[in-house]
């Protein structure tokens, strides 16, 4: 059985633990997912940082996961973590500023800062799989640009369940 990785955004990571939400029934199926071994979940400092605001079970569980390393790009300003969470040269820096245009190209010129980082650190983690609930990411035409241009499938996962990519 081939365990599939899969980094999750931080709205994903919130449904998880919000019953009200919309999308809690697809990330509470995926969760069990975890649980038999099918999937494993990775988590940007990013995230991390976003649900830091917040705090609660959402903030204690991400901190439980497997981090993918965290790749600067944006401004200095846009960083989290410390230097020493930093991953890469300034050479990998420098590659990912490059990056970030073809992403938002990709997705779209409004994509949030965050979201193109936790992609960046997606993509460098060599992690095939960006399970989010931003459209801009996952409907279909983002999507399929995103897999032709960097090897990854960002997908909502009301969609990861219905494709049973699992199975």
């Amino acid at each position: 059985m081939r365990t599939v990785k899969i980094s999750l955004d931080t709205n994903c990571m919130i449904s998880l633990f919000s019953p009200e939400e919309e999308m809690y029934p697809y990330m509470y199926c995926i969760d069990q997912m975890r649980w038999m071994g099918k999937v494993r979940f990775y988590i940007s400092l990013k995230v991390i940082a976003e649900l830091s605001d917040q705090g609660g079970i959402a903030l204690d569980f991400a901190m439980s996961l497997p981090k993918l390393p965290s790749y600067p790009v944006c401004n200095f300003d846009d960083q989290v973590g410390t230097f020493d969470d930093a991953a890469g040269t300034w050479d990998d820096a420098e590659n990912n500023e490059k990056l970030r245009p073809k992403i938002r190209y990709n997705v779209s010129r409004k994509s949030d800062v965050r979201d193109v980082q936790i992609f960046i650190d997606t993509y460098q983690s060599d992690i095939n799989i960006f399970l989010t609930n931003d459209g801009k990411f996952h409907r279909s035409e983002p999507s399929e640009r995103l897999m032709k241009e960097f090897g990854i499938e960002a997908i909502s996962p009301k969609d990861f369940l219905s494709r049973n990519i699992c199975a």
